[in-house]
């Protein structure tokens, strides 16, 4: 798909420019065959940072995008010319689901975001309600699942609907001298890989979809509570308190970066 690897090419090119990027463990990612990976949902801009983020791992990825959005003038252009598939929410979840498996029958990588849709918690943590189409999809393609976390790019696009289409156009004032060093910061975390037979062995019913997502959802936490450890060393953490090194194995006290800084919270 050439012009899916010029499109995130020059993605990659603008997130360079227009953010600091920090990526952990790329390299978990099979460099070939096929492969679910799994992420949070902050954000429209989403894909950009994990199609990046697939990138150098040598990767094209194929993501599951509501339907609605192949409706909208011009993307729905760009997403079918570069593969990606079209999910409807209503369909039974077979029928849903089979392009992605017909994806993975050739080795490709599919992109899934297991929320199902943006994240509408406060401070961003990733929704107890998630879909098992992630699962479905790895048990039937007999395929490992990547949990992939990223922080920041929820600063890049806002999560609220019509206004953060026209946001991007504010990234040109970041080109102004003395801007760039305030760029957002996107960091991206990639969890070990984890293969149909150990997601069945770490559940009490190996048919249970629901329970293998949650535990693929709780490694997706994980990671981004050790991103959340690494970004508070980083810039400080309020009250005083210091974090320890990351990751993070402390149950006391948990800091987790907000929308515009870093704030600690201890339960």
């Amino acid at each position: 798909m050439i012009l899916y690897s010029v499109g995130v090419a020059i993605v990659d090119a603008a997130l360079g420019v227009l953010t600091r990027r920090d990526h952990h463990h790329v390299e978990r990612i099979p460099a070939s065959g096929a492969v679910v990976v799994v992420s949070n949902h902050l954000s429209v801009s989403d894909p950009l940072v994990l199609a990046s983020a697939l990138r150098r791992a040598g990767r094209q990825g194929t993501f599951l995008v509501m339907a609605e959005a192949f409706a909208w003038p011009g993307v729905g252009w760009l997403l079918r010319r570069t593969g990606q598939i079209s999910v409807r929410r209503d369909r039974d979840p077979a029928a849903a689901l089979q392009p992605a498996l017909d994806a993975l029958g050739r080795g490709w990588a599919v992109a899934i975001y297991p929320e199902g849709k943006i994240t509408t918690e406060p401070d961003y943590r990733p929704m107890s309600e998630v879909r098992t189409g992630a699962v479905r999809l790895a048990l039937t393609a007999n395929c490992p699942i990547v949990p992939v976390a990223q922080w920041g790019a929820h600063r890049l696009l806002t999560r609220e609907g019509t206004s953060s289409l026209v946001r991007p156009l504010r990234w040109l004032g970041r080109l102004r001298p003395g801007r760039l060093s305030r760029r957002p910061t996107v960091v991206v975390a990639v969890g070990e890989a984890i293969t149909p037979a150990q997601l069945r062995a770490r559940v009490a019913d190996p048919e249970d979809l629901r329970a293998m997502t949650a535990v693929i959802m709780d490694d997706l936490r994980a990671l981004l509570d050790h991103l959340g450890w690494e970004l508070v060393a980083r810039g400080g953490c309020a009250g005083g308190a210091t974090p320890p090194s990351w990751p993070s194995t402390s149950p006391g006290f948990n800091c987790w970066p907000a929308d515009c800084s870093l704030r600690c919270m201890v339960p």
